[in-house]
């Protein structure tokens, strides 16, 4: 009897030893496969007539092994994708009722059917197993003691069980939450692609690999074309799903690569090693294509098609790290976002020189502020029934030392892509402004806003400090702004238009009817004033269509009680026309072309008395009243 409760005290001894040994293990990081192998040969080492078996149960109900070190690999690989239920075995039927399950002899025992030879081939005669349960009390494993004859599990082999049972539970789900963290820090949680993290982790042995066999490796650079207007104009329960139904696309034509990932919100990097065959490559490339191409069905059946571009680099040619890579494919997916169509490019050195002096071209707008290099002209707005000059609009001029005059809409895409936009606006607001307050106090001013300046959080304050350093009445400052604005960040975009709302300052629709959803922005925000692009003026005296849409533009502004601005009037004929059609205000060579303030000294009541009047605007007639 002594030598039984020795015995007995010698086994807790060791199974809190064995305890000790897998709770380190488990804290050490080591692989499950490996924890579980120790446990079940310590497990043997305390009950040396079992022979012990750990599975594991997948979320699709069914066994996997994970550990059996005294039995043969053939054997766990029978077992291996069976599913749980009340015939299968000791292990399949305990995790499936939830409870112990002790078959005393397989030979005979009807759940053992299917896998009785498979046993019996190895002298396995019987079989206690318990399921492994959760903290959640779900069932996740099966830890099992096999025997060479037909016998019951001893009462001292039972407590070695559930001891180990108990151990493989906090394995597994240490595995599994260790596997739900690094599906977070590795996977894109919208598409289930891989992220710039796992990217970066796999890549080096992606090329390593290529190396070895003498392959290429090329990174595919993808982007979608126009999706902040999708998600603009559709919301991002659409773009969402768009986004989902593209990366299985990808998945499903690129399913030989060798990584897909997700690198923002519209890009995505595919991973290829392949044989350095570029007419193979091109071809995959534009099978691609073709297949983003096609329609997406989405919720609601909401039909949605896009159009993509892609830039492509190729291991070693183009760079030997993941950096220099994904730098060159992205400049050649610059290159045909630049040629303003859909399609795909290899990067080139070519493209790299371009890169290089786009680049250059940036820091020389960054600096162009500081270098005193930046100055306005300002270009009249006039009553349209008496061409009496109600404001003037301040427009950008860039005299760039080498290059020489700069259009705005050159430079001005450049000074948002690096990040000068913010110094540039806040120099032209300020300038307008100091101009604006010499003037008499019934002419506005008008200053362009880039969606970039609107969109940051201090723009509303720039604005009021402004105003209040310059003494200018709220009033007579107008922003105008594009609907691009709304696509950029519609939600960042409207509140900071009520808070410049708020301070008095006028908000124009600039370039009215020719963005994606005019109407749609209209409603969105309650403009002080609508400008007409000059694309419509030009041709509305020859064009009925273009005519069309400046009277419908004119009987909108009248519903809404808003003034409508036409921009671009060079001609009688068009004035007339616009006067005809009730245009509250015109704007163009006509009534004066944008020139250094100076130029309009007599409006702004700068010139001396008997001063002559300025040229190179129109000339009014005696019944008018125009002062320009």
């Amino acid at each position: 009897m002594s030598g039984r409760k020795s015995r007995g005290r010698n086994v807790e001894d060791r199974l809190k030893d064995i305890q000790h040994e897998i709770l380190v293990r488990i804290a050490s990081g080591d692989a499950l496969a490996d924890v579980m192998h120790l446990l079940c040969t310590r497990a043997q080492e305390v009950a040396p007539n079992a022979i012990c078996s750990v599975l594991r149960v997948d979320s699709s109900g069914r066994l996997r092994p994970l550990a059996a070190p005294s039995l043969p690999d053939a054997y766990s690989q029978g077992i291996d994708g069976a599913a749980i239920g009340p015939m299968v075995g000791s292990c399949g039927s305990a995790a499936y009722f939830g409870h112990p399950v002790e078959v005393v002899n397989i030979k005979s025992d009807p759940r053992w059917a299917d896998f009785r030879d498979a046993a019996l081939s190895l002298g396995l005669k019987a079989c206690w197993s318990s399921p492994i349960k959760s903290h959640q009390d779900r069932v996740v494993g099966t830890f099992a003691f096999y025997f060479r004859r037909a016998r019951r599990a001893s009462s001292l082999e039972k407590r070695i069980v559930d001891h180990c049972a108990h151990l493989c539970a906090i394995a597994i789900e240490h595995w599994a939450t260790q596997g739900r963290m690094r599906r977070l820090a590795y996977v894109d949680p919208l598409t289930g692609l891989a992220n710039r993290a796992l990217l970066a982790e796999k890549f080096p042995e992606i090329l390593a690999r290529a190396s070895e066999c003498s392959k290429e490796v090329a990174l595919i650079y993808v982007d979608i074309n126009g999706f902040r207007v999708i998600n603009a104009t559709r919301g991002h329960k659409i773009s969402d799903q768009l986004l989902r139904a593209v990366a299985a696309r990808i998945r499903t034509t690129c399913d030989d690569a060798d990584l897909t990932a997700r690198l923002g919100a519209d890009e995505f990097l595919i991973v290829k090693t392949n044989s350095g065959d570029e007419a193979a490559l091109a071809a995959a490339v534009a099978a691609l294509e073709k297949a983003l191409g096609k329609p997406y069905r989405l919720e609601g059946e909401a039909v949605v098609r896009i159009g993509v571009s892609i830039g492509i680099s190729r291991f070693p040619h183009d760079g030997t790290d993941f950096d220099a890579l994904v730098a060159k494919a992205d400049a050649a997916l610059a290159e045909v976002k630049l040629s303003g169509r859909a399609g795909h490019a290899f990067y080139t050195a070519k493209i790299d020189a371009e890169a290089r002096a786009r680049r250059a071209f940036e820091r020389d707008v960054a600096m162009a502020v500081v270098a005193g290099q930046l100055s306005l002209v300002f270009q009249p707005q006039a009553d349209a029934s008496t061409c009496t000059v109600k404001g003037f609009e301040a427009l950008l001029r860039w005299n760039h030392p080498i290059h020489g005059y700069v259009p705005p809409n050159k430079f001005i895409p450049a000074a948002e892509a690096c990040g000068a936009i913010g110094d540039i606006g806040a120099f032209v607001l300020l300038q307008a402004l100091e101009q604006a307050a010499k003037w008499p106090s019934h002419l506005r001013v008008a200053v362009n806003v880039s969606p970039a300046q609107i969109v940051h959080a201090d723009f509303a304050h720039l604005v009021e400090s402004a105003l209040m350093g310059t003494g200018v009445d709220p009033s007579r400052l107008e922003l105008e702004v594009t609907e691009s604005l709304f696509i950029y960040d519609s939600e960042t975009a409207l509140r900071t238009l009520q808070k410049l709302k708020a301070l008095g300052v006028g908000v124009a629709m600039d370039d009215f009817g020719t963005g994606y959803s005019s109407l749609s922005t209209l409603r969105s925000f309650p403009f002080d004033r609508i400008k007409i692009d000059r694309s419509f003026i030009e041709d509305m005296v020859s064009n009925k269509d273009a005519a069309a849409i400046v009277s419908t533009i004119m009987g909108l502004g009248r519903a809404l009680g808003r003034p409508v601005v036409a921009e671009g009037v060079e001609t009688e004929a068009q004035l007339a026309e616009l006067q005809q059609q009730g245009c509250n205000e015109v704007q163009g060579y006509l009534i004066g072309k944008p020139l250094p303030i100076e130029a309009y000294a007599k409006v702004t009541g700068a010139a001396p008395a008997g001063e002559t009047r300025i040229t190179g605007g129109r000339q009014p007639s005696s019944s008018r009243s125009a002062v320009v």
